[in-house]
């Protein structure tokens, strides 16, 4: 492991440099790893049930050996946010299938590896998420669709390093991801939301090969509570330019609107205010847990 600060490995503190993760241990040998990205507020892990249900899917999926209850992962998680004067705005939950007797791709083990990683990266204030961003598209060489590891968060990540080396727009915050068909489906680390010119809020379904967003569930409950018409159906180029938004999701943002989108030789703009994102965006702050 690299970094600074302190890290947690199997309960256990650790610093963040130190030679904590055997060299046998699969999530380092073969990217064999699960993960989750949480927020922190109040001292506590953000979505804490649903990101921890996520991984348990995953896990069964993988065959993964049996994970560690709720509270153990979640005593680690703690310990993590403690470990610095400052409380983290975020942190990283990894879980690797752990040390196996050989070094073969078939090794097995008994149980897995728990490591914490506290994340440093400076939170966006609400003003500033309002502001909007700008982002760019990138064309997908291949087809996610029917893809079964794309709905886990698993520790191999090469093909989001590839894509976020290919950015051609310095100011550009993320890549939206297009398909052969001409569909928007997600970011390389976020959720893709837009409302259409009728009013209704889309987002690409899951089967066509984008990851299951804790925050994506949410919004998508949120505006049902709401009553507004939801549909999960891609987004297509040619309906960019008759947007009325544009937003990013993920763990760490909650929404992010987009004021500019570049690619395909097009810029497109959108007008603020953004009332959807900011409306979800208020809801989110409004809910978070204040501190004791």
């Amino acid at each position: 492991m690299s970094g600074t600060g302190r890290v947690v490995v199997d309960g256990v503190l650790v610093e963040g440099g130190a030679p904590a993760v055997a060299p046998l241990d699969m999530g380092f040998l073969h990217g064999d790893s699960l993960f989750t990205t949480m927020a922190v507020a109040a001292g506590r892990p953000v979505f804490w049930e649903e990101h921890t249900a996520r991984l348990r899917r995953s896990a069964g999926f993988f065959g993964y050996p049996a994970l560690p209850d709720g509270e153990v992962l979640l005593s680690d998680c703690l310990l993590a946010i403690g470990s610095s004067p400052d409380p983290p705005p975020a942190l990283r939950l990894m879980l690797s299938r752990g040390t196996s007797a050989v070094a073969g791709i078939d090794g097995s083990s008994q149980r897995v590896l728990r490591v914490v990683l506290p994340l440093f990266r400076p939170p966006l204030s609400a003003s500033r998420l309002r502001e909007g961003a700008e982002a760019e598209l990138f064309f997908l060489p291949w087809d996610p669709s029917g893809d079964p590891l794309r709905s886990h968060k698993t520790g191999n990540l090469l093909w989001v390093k590839w894509v976020r080396g290919q950015r051609r727009e310095s100011a550009s915050v993320e890549q939206l991801l297009v398909n052969g068909q001409g569909e928007l489906l997600e970011g390389t680390v976020t959720s893709v939301f837009g409302v259409d010119q009728e009013g209704v809020l889309r987002t690409a379904p899951l089967i066509k090969g984008i990851l299951p967003g804790v925050v994506r569930s949410r919004i998508l409950d949120w505006a049902r509570r709401q009553g507004r018409p939801v549909r999960e159906e891609a987004l297509r180029l040619s309906e960019l330019p008759s947007l009325r938004e544009l937003f990013l999701s993920s763990a760490t943002l909650p929404v992010r609107p987009l004021h500019t989108l570049r690619g395909a030789g097009e810029t497109r703009v959108f007008a603020p205010p953004f009332p959807v994102a900011t409306a979800y965006l208020e809801d989110y702050f409004a809910t978070l847990p204040s501190a004791p």
